[in-house]
């Protein structure tokens, strides 16, 4: 099996990996008799109310807004049909969660630079990618690889549970490209529920890009089976993930003039219109994979009584209300993560030499192809005070234990040979040929902590959350969080100010401490990463402003320096942060705004956009009485700035000083279209590459797309 899996591995191919977007076409025409029953079902169901809320899981959030669809911006699906939700970080508890039904700035949803004000990445949907608004960069995982698909992985933090008075189902196709340079998205959800407290569905996500430039294609798929169940004594939140990650890489382009310059470059007749002609810095097809599943599981037992309630049933006799007390809270979470970089060819060796000229290669020269794993399976066990039982029971309290195993596996040292700055050499030779190919690395901690927080209300809402790590690997280890809000009314309209802060003391992430494989190696011995925050937020409704301001310092921080190689800081690097959010919404106009200000102290190792901006102008109307229309146009901007380099090798950005990025304006115009249940677009995607200078990399050596048309079409079926 393994000699299958090698063959198979060392003559991948693009066509092969990736097959064509018909079989997603397939997909779709089998989703298709599902959505069919869906729509039976939905013409056979009952009008009747959805059982009585449990206070296990009633939030503020829920008391005001009982389902996640009511608000401006949703699509007509029949408020209080569907409601998401999603749980807090160990403890579980759950909260509602938007979901993406939003009428307006369909198409701008669909591209990588909504996932934040401003985002580096590598052209494609699907690409590795990093956010430049340090404020927005969460704690690295242990396996590090997979923070670069970090938008793309399912979590338990951002995993969605449904509530559905009849089944749902949504599918989102999207487009752009050419048949050489096609891009292409399916994505979709169905859920169901079975009676009133089971919840049971399934989602899929599926990126194809053949990549705009040469070898910079990827594929990306990602399932989840979900289910739960919300009983007044017993509730459990489950469900199983998967994802194969495959990227191509290229190592970027060798000469950014042939973007910057294209007319300089391209003389005697090339075509300056074929960005596969550009040269590039692997030569041979290198390829990434990135593969994990993951279960999850977090169930509770609660302790309560029954209150009867003013209110009557059918036969006259009051209705009751199960109200908890205390719960019995165990949550489980397994990991299982793989990692391998491949070439056919060693062609490769000569992008990572030595001062001499020759290559830095460690091990035996036999082939690229570098693998690791890990696994992780993480126990927590809690008991927990419930808020609001009584009227003087103001707050919840809770206390957990955790307990936390992990596993990894890197190829091993080989006997004689050297790995130090510069390789092994370009004739390595054993002393010892019995020796073990891998090497085993165990780790296990155990956590202490507790959780104080007050939802209900909304004068005064908070929450505070604290964990310690009291015996093994991580001894020392603490995390303590928490966030203060007051919500009220100006002029008729809700606004909220909110306090928030976190400190950490943190062990630097496994493979930044180890990491073997045949351009980098490394065994070090970095000290705890200390890193506190603290800012405020100001959101005001009535003038669809948002106010935020921060400031963070990092002392110990821990990153990759221009040879590639982890290094740490010991001094204390400082960030301090602004943020804007300013709407201006009309009847038929709209003109959305938002800006980030930024400082490090520290630009040599930690360097940073000083200022981010996005601004929106639109028009939207009604035709025809169903028909919704927004047209205009949107635009990204930060300045430059020494951004930092992604190496594939790696799967890490590190910095580098060579090469500035930024000062581009990206504009995209846009139609958005909403028909009753279906969303649809079209988009002229960096159309700035026509008019402005082109200058239009999104990282050193990596250039965004030049202008594309892109579309996409949104069904949901749940009425």
């Amino acid at each position: 099996h393994k000699k299958q899996t090698s063959l198979f591995c060392s003559t991948l191919d693009l066509h092969y990996l990736c097959p064509p977007m018909k079989q997603c076409l397939y997909i779709l025409l089998l989703l298709l008799p599902t959505c069919l029953l869906n729509m039976q079902a939905q013409n056979r169901s009952s009008r009747s109310e959805r059982g009585t809320f449990s206070l296990s899981n009633l939030t503020a959030a829920k008391k005001e807004i009982p389902d996640s669809l009511m608000k401006t911006d949703s699509a007509a699906l029949k408020n209080k049909r569907i409601t998401a939700f999603q749980l807090t970080p160990r403890i579980g508890d759950s909260y509602v969660a938007t979901m993406d039904t939003d009428k307006f700035n369909f198409a701008n949803s669909t591209i990588v630079e909504s996932q934040s004000l401003a985002v580096g990445y590598l052209a494609n949907v699907g690409s590795p990618s990093q956010t430049r608004i340090f404020s927005e960069r969460k704690e690295a995982r242990d396996f590090i690889f997979a923070d670069v698909y970090d938008n793309y992985i399912t979590t338990p933090e951002n995993a969605q549970y449904y509530n559905t008075k009849i089944p749902y189902t949504q599918a989102l196709y999207t487009s752009e490209g050419g048949s050489e340079d096609k891009n292409e998205r399916l994505k979709g959800t169905i859920t169901s529920n079975f009676g009133k407290r089971i919840n049971a569905g399934a989602d899929m996500d599926y990126i194809y890009s053949r990549g705009r430039y040469k070898n910079n294609g990827n594929k990306l798929l990602s399932y989840r089976f979900f289910g739960s169940y919300e009983g007044d004594h017993y509730t459990v939140h489950a469900y199983l993930s998967n994802f194969n990650f495959v990227n191509y890489e290229n190592g970027g382009l060798t000469n950014d003039s042939v973007i910057t310059h294209p007319n300089e470059l391209f003389t005697g007749g090339r075509s300056q219109n074929d960005p596969k002609a550009y040269d590039i810095r692997y030569s041979d097809k290198v390829w990434n994979r990135v593969r994990g599943k993951q279960y999850f599981l977090s169930h509770r037992y609660n302790f309560g009584f029954y209150r009867e309630l003013e209110e009557k049933d059918s036969l006259g006799n009051p209705k009751k209300q199960f109200v908890p007390v205390s719960s019995i809270i165990h949550t489980m979470e397994y990991n299982d993560n793989r990692r391998r970089f491949y070439s056919a060819s060693t062609a490769i060796d000569s992008c990572y030499l030595n001062t001499d000229g020759t290559p830095r290669v460690y091990g035996l020269l036999k082939g690229v192809d570098d693998q690791t794993s890990y696994w992780n399976l993480r126990n927590t066990f809690a008991l927990s005070l419930r808020e609001g039982f009584q009227d003087w029971v103001k707050f919840g309290l809770t206390a957990f234990v955790t307990f936390d195993k992990r596993k990894f596996e890197l190829p091993a040292a080989i006997p004689g040979l050297s790995y130090g700055s510069t390789g092994s050499g370009s004739n390595p030779n054993p002393t010892n040929l019995n020796f073990s190919a891998n090497q085993i690395y165990d780790e296990f901690s155990t956590y202490v902590g507790g959780e104080l927080s007050k939802r209900l209300g909304s004068i005064l809402t908070y929450d505070a959350r604290g964990e310690l790590c009291v015996v093994g690997d991580d001894i020392g280890e603490f995390r303590l969080n928490g966030n203060l809000q007051t919500t009220f009314k100006l002029f008729n309209k809700d606004a909220s100010i909110r306090a928030e802060g976190y400190i950490r003391n943190v062990t630097p992430s496994f493979y930044m401490r180890h990491f073997h494989s045949r351009y980098f190696w490394w065994d070090n011995k970095l000290d705890k990463t200390q890193q506190f925050y603290i800012g405020a937020k100001i959101n005001l409704e009535s003038t669809h402003t948002q106010l935020s301001a921060g400031a963070e310092g990092i002392q110990n921080y821990v990153y990759i320096g221009k040879d590639g190689m982890p290094a740490q800081k010991s001094g204390n690097i400082q960030v301090l942060s602004a943020r804007i959010k300013q709407d201006f919404i009309g009847r038929h106009f709209g003109w959305e705004n938002e800006a980030a200000y930024q400082l490090s102290n520290d630009k040599d190792v930690l360097p940073l956009p000083q200022l981010s901006a996005y601004t929106n102008l639109y028009l939207k109307f009604i035709t025809a009485k169903v028909l919704t229309i927004q047209m205009g146009a949107n635009m990204y901007y930060h300045s430059s700035y020494y951004a930092p380099y992604y190496e594939p090798a790696t799967q890490q950005f590190q910095l580098q000083d060579e090469l500035k990025i930024g000062n581009y304006p990206l504009i995209n115009a846009y139609v958005n279209f909403h028909l009753k249940q279906a969303r649809f677009y079209i988009m002229a995607y960096n159309l700035s590459s026509k008019f402005v200078t082109p200058n239009y990399f999104s990282l050193p050596h990596y250039p965004l797309n030049s202008m594309v048309l892109k579309f996409g079409i949104a069904v949901t079926f749940n009425d």
